[in-house]
C-alpha cells in the first residue's frame, strides 16, 4: 500500500472512529435496508426469464409471475423509502457532528490559532467542506454497499445463466479501472484548489459586505465589481474542472457498455443455436446486463466523490489536529481569588511571534496604584500588553503575576471571570439590548440589566425604543451610535462587576461630548477596581493614574 493509500485508510479509520461509533444501530438498519433493496434488484432479471421461458413451457400460470413481479416491487420501493431515509439520517448526523466539533475546536483555540486565516475561510471548512464529506459518506453507503451488492449478485446470476458468455462480457469492464483511478486521483487535487478558493471568495465576500459603508463613501463599487466578478470567474474555471473530471467517468462506461452489449448479441446468436441458451435466458441476460449499467456507473463515479470528500476530511483533520497551547478548560484547578484593587506585576516579559520581530523585550512593572494609564505609538505592544494579562497569550520569557499569584497557576475560567475588557471595537451582536447587555453576566436579573444600564447612561436610550429591553439590535449594531455601543460594553463590564478593568481606547473614535459621557461612566465603573487604560497620547482620562510609557518594544 502506498503512502498516499495509507493516508486515505487512516482519515476514514479516523472519521470511524470519531464519528460513525455512536451509530452502530442507525447504520445496522442501513446494511438491512440496503441488502433487501440490492435483492430485490437483482431478482428481476430471473423473474423476467422466467416470463418470457413460460410463454413455452406453460409451467406457472398467467397471473402468477406478474403478481410475484408486483410484490417484489413493492417490497424493494417500501424498502427504498426507508433506505434513502435512515442513510441521508446516517449522513446528516455525522456531517452535524463534524460541524459542531470543529466549531467547538475553533471556538476553544488559541486566539493567535484563530486569527491565522480569516472568518470566511472557517466557515468555508465548516459550511463547503463538510458538505462535501457528506456527499461522499452517503455515496459510501449507496455505493459501496447497495450497488456492489447489486453487482455482485447480477454477476453471479449472469454466471449461472452461461458462464462463458459472463466471462466474455465481464471481462470488457476491468478495462476501465486504470482511467477511473487516475480520474480520481486528478479530482483530489482539483477539489483541494476549489475548496482554497471557496474559502478565499466566502472571506472576500464576508469582508466586502462588512464594509459596504466605506465601499460606498468612496465610490468603490466599480472596483469590487471587478475583484467579485475575477474571483467568482476563478471559481468556475476550479467548479469546471470537477465537472470535466466527472464527466469522463461516464462515457467510458458507456462505451465500454456498448461493447459489452454488442458481444452478448454476437456470442448469444451462437449460443442459442447451439442449444446452450433459451430465448428466455438470453433476454434474462440482457437484462442482468442492462440492469448492471447503473450501478456500475455509480460505482465508477464513486472514486472521484471520495477523492474530494477526502481532501476535504484531510483539511478539516489538519485543522482539529492543531491543538491549543492555552487550553480554555485548563487541567489547573486552583481559582484566583483577589480582593479589590488587585496589584499586576510584569517580570521580565517578551513577547513576539517571529524572533526577528519583537513587540515586548523584557519588560517589567507594578501597578502602585489602582489606576494606570499606559501610553504608547500604534504597535508598540500597548495591545498585546492586555492580551497576556488575559491569557490570550503567553509571554516568550517572564512572568505575570496578580497579587503576587502567577497567571499561568490558576484555571483560565477564574483568571478571566476577574476582568472586564472594554475595548475600541465593541462587539453587539444582532439579538436584544437585554441579551447583548447581559454577555457580562448570564444568569443576571431583569434588575442587575436595568441596574448596569443605568451606570453605563445607556438605559434612558433603550426604554425610548419600540420594545424597550426586548428590542433587536441591527447586525453589527448598525443602528446605533459609536457611544451607544461603546455604552453597551461598559454596560456589561458594570454587570459582569470584575476586580480587574482593561479599557482599550474606548474614547479614541468618538466625539468629544461622548467621549466626556463615556468617561463618567468609566470613572463610575473603575471604583474599588485595578483599572488599566491604553492610549496613544499623555491625555490622562483617568485622575491620579500611574503612567506607563511604552517605545520601541520597551518600558521608558
Amino acid at each position: 500500500m502506498n503512502k498516499k493509500n495509507l493516508k486515505n485508510f487512516e482519515l476514514i479509520k479516523k472519521i470511524n472512529k470519531d464519528f460513525f461509533i455512536n451509530q452502530k444501530s442507525d447504520i445496522l438498519i442501513c446494511l438491512i435496508l440496503l441488502l433487501i433493496v440490492s435483492l430485490t434488484t437483482a431478482i428481476y432479471p430471473f423473474l423476467i426469464q422466467k416470463v418470457f421461458d413460460n410463454f413455452t413451457e406453460n409451467k406457472y400460470s398467467w397471473f402468477f409471475l406478474p403478481i410475484i413481479i408486483a410484490l417484489v416491487a413493492s417490497i424493494r420501493g417500501i424498502a427504498m423509502f426507508f433506505q434513502i431515509k435512515q442513510v441521508s439520517k446516517v449522513t446528516l448526523k455525522v456531517s452535524i457532528d463534524i460541524q459542531k466539533k470543529l466549531s467547538n475546536h475553533l471556538l476553544f483555540s488559541d486566539l493567535d490559532v484563530i486569527k491565522k486565516i480569516s472568518s470566511g475561510n472557517h466557515i468555508s471548512r465548516i459550511m463547503n467542506d463538510v458538505n462535501l464529506i457528506r456527499d461522499s459518506v452517503e455515496r459510501s453507503l449507496n455505493n459501496l454497499i447497495r450497488d456492489l451488492i447489486t453487482i455482485i449478485c447480477l454477476i453471479v446470476y449472469l454466471i449461472w445463466l452461461d458462464w462463458v458468455l459472463a466471462v466474455v462480457v465481464l471481462s470488457i469492464y476491468p478495462l476501465a479501472l486504470k482511467p477511473i483511478i487516475s480520474i480520481g486521483k486528478k479530482q483530489r487535487f482539483y477539489a483541494l484548489s476549489l475548496q482554497e478558493k471557496m474559502e478565499s471568495l466566502t472571506s472576500f465576500l464576508s469582508e466586502i459586505f462588512r464594509n459596504i459603508s466605506m465601499i460606498k463613501s468612496y465610490s468603490l463599487e466599480k472596483l469590487e465589481k471587478n475583484r467579485i466578478n475575477k474571483s467568482l470567474d476563478s471559481l468556475f474555471l476550479s467548479l469546471f474542472d470537477i465537472v470535466k473530471g466527472r464527466a469522463k467517468v461516464l462515457p467510458l462506461l458507456e462505451v465500454l457498455g456498448g461493447i459489452a452489449a454488442a458481444f452478448v448479441i454476437l456470442i448469444a446468436s451462437y449460443r442459442i443455436n447451439s442449444g446452450f441458451m433459451t430465448i428466455g435466458s438470453v433476454i434474462g441476460f440482457v437484462t442482468a446486463l442492462l440492469m448492471l449499467a447503473q450501478p456500475a456507473r455509480a460505482l465508477g463515479t464513486f472514486n472521484t466523490i471520495l477523492q474530494e470528500g477526502l481532501s476535504s476530511l484531510q483539511r478539516i483533520y489538519k485543522q482539529l489536529n492543531e491543538m491549543p497551547k492555552i487550553e480554555r478548560i485548563s487541567n489547573v484547578k486552583k481559582e484566583l481569588k483577589i480582593p479589590n484593587n488587585p496589584t499586576i506585576e510584569f517580570k521580565d516579559v517578551s513577547f513576539f511571534f517571529e524572533k526577528n520581530k519583537i513587540i515586548l523585550d523584557k519588560i517589567s512593572f507594578k501597578t502602585k496604584k489602582s489606576k494606570m494609564h499606559i501610553i504608547g505609538e500604534s504597535g508598540s505592544g500597548k495591545s498585546t500588553i492586555f492580551n497576556l494579562i488575559s491569557r490570550f497569550i503567553d509571554p516568550k520569557k517572564g512572568n505575570i503575576f496578580i497579587n503576587d499569584v502567577n497567571i499561568k497557576d490558576v484555571s483560565l475560567f477564574s483568571l478571566r471571570q476577574n476582568i472586564s475588557l472594554v475595548s475600541q471595537e465593541t462587539v453587539i451582536y444582532n439579538d436584544t439590548f437585554n441579551n447583548n447587555i447581559s454577555l457580562g453576566k448570564l444568569n443576571a436579573t431583569k434588575r442587575e440589566i436595568i441596574k448596569a444600564a443605568k451606570l453605563a447612561n445607556i438605559h434612558d436610550f433603550i426604554i425610548s425604543q419600540e420594545n424597550g429591553y426586548d428590542t433587536v439590535i441591527n447586525e453589527a449594531g448598525s443602528n446605533l451610535s459609536g457611544g451607544q455601543k461603546q455604552r453597551i460594553s461598559i454596560a456589561r463590564a458594570f454587570l459582569k462587576n470584575s476586580k480587574i478593568l482593561l479599557l482599550d481606547e474606548v474614547t479614541s473614535a468618538l466625539d468629544s461630548k461622548t467621549s466626556k459621557n463615556i468617561l463618567k461612566s468609566i470613572n463610575q465603573l473603575s471604583k474599588n477596581k485595578t483599572c488599566i487604560y491604553i492610549s496613544h497620547d499623555d491625555y490622562e482620562i483617568i485622575k491620579n493614574s500611574q503612567k506607563l510609557i511604552i517605545s520601541n518594544t520597551k518600558i521608558k
